[in-house]
């Protein structure tokens, strides 16, 4: 309690002393914010405020801005035209606590209190501080040094250059005395935002419903009222900087269903996606908001199984099992359901089952334009299985880094329905197919695809013959 009070004392004689000497504006003095959040932990900040100013030179402290703001992209300046110019500001962020008071006071005298056990009545000795750290002090008091708690002395009062909140204090030269509307742009930290996407399969696995959300982050310890909040899609380059990270809230729905989705533009080879409600957000929050409204698409299933190129260039003698990959894909079109952008995030998959949905897999997209592929990996298979041998090995009477290798791959699958596995195989070097059970297609300049199906029950043997040269 007493530290409370000697606290407030400093405080209010801190307000008096800086009222005095310069004028102020605080948050509630806003007409206006607008909130542009960046995927790189970066928002830029527009704010109006309506001010009171006098005429010339004066300083106005801005109260209110975030502790992680970047002073060297500020940009302040009035409404009125040829009326209000900045000549100069300073930021700040130094705050007033009993640490940095104690801190402030080295060198100099102080108040130690204490209190009387029986009747409760304070009483005031001089002390120096001779050191401080952290909460404790190092006193000289009564011709001998003492450790003392900060919540044993009572200063005077306290430097000018700590605030009780972040400030922007901005040197003014004002054409008229009179309310003015100022504009105030800035970058700061401690603000992010990413997609996050929900989506829940169809029982035969051929469609989805999706639906996406903005995860917004506020860590910058500043609240932000009735902001207009926009959200940018794409990377903007910035000089390497240290950067503090920020968590990010976990999801907690699974559908968008019936709110309004922001209004995507395309600025400078950037997306912004603009919310037409304003929303407020505290310091230290996360929040979610519509981005995609719940939406049917049509999808399909593939089972893709992935070579190794480490097969072709030694004799290998063990067999290698495997399951293939589990992939659903879309293609981002108004005939598939979609035929919007996509902001690069993370898509969580639900499959239906009669005790209730289950949770499938998760995978992250990049952010994907109108027209463009989306696939997604949601685990592996359970039920379909892979045994690989290298059934060949020749060098002798081949030229130099030339090598002949046979391979089988046996598929098994245990489901009641047939199903068609994609088989990639990664072949190093310059090849050439010599034999093969199953035709190939040439993937790329070192893969080799093949479609296989295998039966209810029943399993498929691809068997092939290569000749790589290294």
């Amino acid at each position: 309690m007493l530290m409370r009070t000697l606290l407030a004392s400093v405080l209010i004689a801190t307000s008096l002393t800086a009222s005095a000497a310069e004028q102020s504006t605080r948050p509630e003095d806003q007409t206006a914010v607008t909130l542009t959040v960046y995927q790189q932990n970066l928002a830029l900040i527009r704010e109006l405020r309506r001010v009171s100013l006098s005429q010339g030179r004066s300083r106005l402290a801005v109260i209110g801005v975030p502790s992680s703001l970047m002073p060297e992209t500020v940009l302040a300046g009035g409404t009125t035209k040829d009326r209000l110019s900045v000549v100069g500001q300073v930021y700040e962020s130094a705050l007033l606590t009993p640490e940095a008071l104690l801190q402030a006071s080295v060198g100099k005298s102080v108040q130690v209190v204490t209190r009387n056990r029986e009747t409760g009545a304070e009483s005031f000795a001089t002390a120096e501080v001779l050191r401080a750290q952290g909460r404790e002090a190092l006193l000289r008091l009564d011709g001998r040094i003492r450790t003392i708690d900060v919540r044993r002395i009572a200063f005077d009062s306290a430097p000018s250059n700590l605030r009780s909140r972040p400030t922007l204090v901005l040197d003014l030269d004002n054409a008229a005395a009179g309310d003015e509307t100022l504009s105030l742009s800035y970058l700061t930290r401690g603000m992010v935002w990413r997609a996050d996407y929900v989506a829940r399969l169809s029982e035969d696995e051929s469609g989805m419903q999706l639906a996406g959300w903005v995860t917004l982050t506020n860590s910058t310890g500043t609240a932000f009222k009735n902001a207009q909040l926009r959200v940018v899609a794409g990377n903007v380059n910035r000089a390497t900087e240290r950067s503090r990270s920020t968590g990010i809230m976990a999801m907690q729905s699974v559908a968008a269903k019936g709110r309004r989705a922001p209004v995507e533009t395309a600025v400078s080879d950037l997306r912004v996606f603009g919310f037409d409600e304003k929303m407020s957000i505290g310091g230290k929050e996360s929040r979610q908001l519509a981005l995609l409204a719940s939406t049917p698409i049509k999808i399909e299933k593939e089972y893709r199984l992935y070579g190794n190129a480490s097969h072709f260039g030694s004799v290998r003698r063990d067999t290698q099992r495997a399951n293939p990959a589990v992939r659903f894909k879309f293609d981002n079109t108004k005939t598939a359901g979609l035929g919007r952008s996509l902001p690069g995030g993370t898509v969580r998959l639900y499959a239906p089952s009669k005790g209730g949905d289950i949770f499938r897999g998760q995978d992250g997209i990049r952010h994907t334009p109108v027209g463009e592929k989306v696939t997604l990996t949601a685990g592996q298979a359970t039920d379909i299985t892979s045994e690989r041998r290298q059934t060949e090995f020749r060098r002798d009477g081949l030229p130099k880094n030339v090598v002949e290798t046979g391979h089988s791959i046996t598929l098994r699958n245990a489901k009641e329905q047939a199903v068609t596995v994609v088989v990639i195989e990664r072949i190093p070097g310059d090849w050439k197919m010599l034999s093969e059970s199953h035709g190939h297609t040439k993937q790329s300049s070192n893969e080799a695809l093949w479609r296989i199906t295998v039966p209810a029950g029943g399993e498929t043997e691809l068997t092939y013959k290569v000749r790589t040269r290294f």
